[in-house]
């Protein structure tokens, strides 16, 4: 049977509630709106930001088991919950908004409503999408900010959260029209009511109302209308549309007490759909007005001593392995097909030198699991798993791992974020941006060996978790962060022409991003090989990183 794993601080079952994070009463609430079973996982590690701010969930209508912490199943146990673990045993979504998703999906179907237009509703990870991230991420910051308050004066002046004033914003731009061209012909275009992500209420509804709720209990329906009047028109539709006043007073909270006195932040005006404002933006496109060879140059006067090997391949005979082993089992088109082969050949045959008996290697951005498939069947004796958080090619992994029986390979769908296992080698084959960085420093942490080829390196943004330039030698040259976006977009104007002088000027770029990478784990005792995929043909972004843990 499938299971969702949620995480709660202790149980109170002589009043009938555990104590949570806020994140958790969200998810039992949805749980118990559409009465879905649940395991509650009581936790004895929960991170800082957990112990602060405790809620209650009274758990009387809610239907519930408890485990400990350590009894959770692999691969849920590999990731930070909530989670839902699949009946099968070895696929696992994470994330707070993807398995509730997934629990939508297994339910009745009456409720596949929510998944909205395309079943597509929250389908985009908070990385890619600035929506996701509101709901996953932000609102909940801004809701838990409440609690963090402390009146000094009753007539002192309260800012009300920030994130409740992008959604007062969001609410006043146009509805987003889904199938405009069909509900033209059929003359229903103008919806009668507007809520948070289409002209009917979403799961996106569902996870934003106890948010809104705790600031409508808080801030009081007199201050609501006076500084959010669309927040709160939108909330009392979704309370009249959804009938589900009743399952949000299962959210218990202390009486923040607030002064007199409110005003609302100013905010951009645009929906929650748009790019964050604080993003360094590309498409401004400020960074090709630059001089790309002085700053070139100027990368070169720092000590950075790597140079480019090659890779002495060692051609796999794909006869003489299954179909769904093969990349062509894994529907590659024709086109791309030599070229995929020679791209998996290479970290296959890097990776082949590296592991050992009984490792866990992990196939980061794995997609449709070419790489980590190939590794499972060639190396029984090693457990493989597989995340990306592309729900679709996961589905295709699955279908592959089925038809071979692979009993040594678990799959998580699931951001980088959510995944916490214990791994001695990580792969990464083309991962975007930001994306292979983040493979970098997830094995950096766990001191485990790494085989990566970089990709789209244009798509390198600052964030949350990482810092650009990554290594300490390039920070301590005070080598500028838009300097070094610089170095990426030009790193990706590479192409099959090695003759053009794009071309030659892109790779300059590629190697000197690849080296501060290089860089950044060799500066924390690591042996790293910045090579070439063989042939270089194989793919315009042919660079590969190895690294070994001293």
């Amino acid at each position: 049977m499938s299971s969702l794993f949620v995480n709660i601080i202790d149980l109170d079952k002589t009043n009938g509630h555990v104590i949570c994070s806020l994140q958790t009463s969200i998810v039992l609430f949805v749980c118990q709106y559409v009465k879905a079973p649940v395991i509650l996982v009581i936790s004895k590690n929960i991170e800082d930001k957990d112990k602060d701010n405790k809620f209650k969930f009274s758990i009387n209508n809610l239907c519930y088991s408890i485990i400990l912490e350590n009894d959770l199943p692999r691969p849920a146990s590999d990731c930070l919950l909530p989670v839902f673990q699949s009946n099968n045993g070895y696929y696992c979504t994470a994330g707070f908004c993807s398995s509730i998703r997934m629990l939508i999906k297994s339910i009745q179907k009456n409720w596949i409503w929510l998944l909205g237009f395309r079943q597509s509703c929250l389908s985009a990870c908070a990385e890619v999408s600035s929506w996701t991230k509101y709901c996953e991420v932000l609102l909940q910051t801004s809701t838990n900010s409440f609690f963090n308050y402390q009146m000094s004066d009753e007539n002192d002046t309260y800012s009300i959260p920030i994130q409740l004033a992008r959604f007062e914003c969001h609410l006043s731009q146009p509805l987003q029209i889904h199938n405009i061209n069909k509900r033209l012909n059929e003359k229903s275009l103008h919806p009668t009511q507007r809520f948070a992500d289409e002209d009917n209420p979403t799961l996106s509804d569902v996870l934003i109302l106890p948010n809104i709720y705790i600031a409508y209990e808080l801030l009081g329906e007199n201050t609501m209308n006076t500084f959010l009047p669309l927040t709160l028109k939108w909330y009392k539709s979704v309370l009249e549309r959804l009938n589900i006043s009743s399952y949000l007073e299962s959210i218990i909270f202390d009486r923040v007490k607030l002064p007199k006195n409110f005003i609302l932040p100013e905010v951009p005006f645009h929906s929650l759909y748009k790019c964050d404002v604080r993003r360094y933006n590309p498409r401004a496109k400020i960074y090709v007005k630059q001089n790309v060879q002085d700053i070139i140059q100027a990368f070169d006067t720092i000590n950075i001593n790597m140079n480019l090997s090659s890779n002495n391949l060692c051609p796999i005979d794909w006869d003489k392995l299954p179909y769904e082993v093969r990349p062509s089992g894994g529907d590659i088109p024709d086109k791309r097909l030599i070229r995929k082969t020679q791209q998996l050949e290479n970290l296959i045959h890097s990776t082949l030198n590296v592991v050992k008996n009984g490792d866990i290697v992990v196939d980061f951005c794995c997609g449709s699991g070419h790489l980590g498939i190939a590794i499972a069947y060639l190396v029984p004796n090693i457990t493989v798993i597989l995340i990306d958080n592309k729900e679709e090619s996961l589905r295709r992994a699955r279908e592959r791992v089925e038809k071979l029986d692979l009993k040594n390979i678990m799959i998580v769908h699931s951001n980088l974020d959510y995944f916490k296992a214990n791994f001695q080698v990580g792969l990464c084959l083309h991962g975007c941006g930001v994306a292979t960085d983040l493979v970098l420093e997830k094995c950096l942490q766990q001191n485990a060996a790494f085989v990566v080829c970089p990709c789209c390196y244009g798509g390198v943004q600052d964030n949350h978790i990482l810092e650009y330039p990554r290594s300490q030698a390039l920070r301590k040259a005070n080598f500028s962060f838009e300097d070094y976006l610089v170095l990426c977009h030009c790193a990706d104007q590479t192409h099959f022409d090695p003759n053009c002088t794009k071309t030659q000027q892109g790779y300059t770029c590629m190697a000197a991003v690849d080296k501060d990478r290089a860089t950044r784990a060799i500066e924390v005792g690591y042996n790293v090989t910045l090579s070439k995929l063989e042939p270089p043909t194989c793919t315009p972004k042919n660079n590969m990183l190895i690294g070994i843990p001293a």
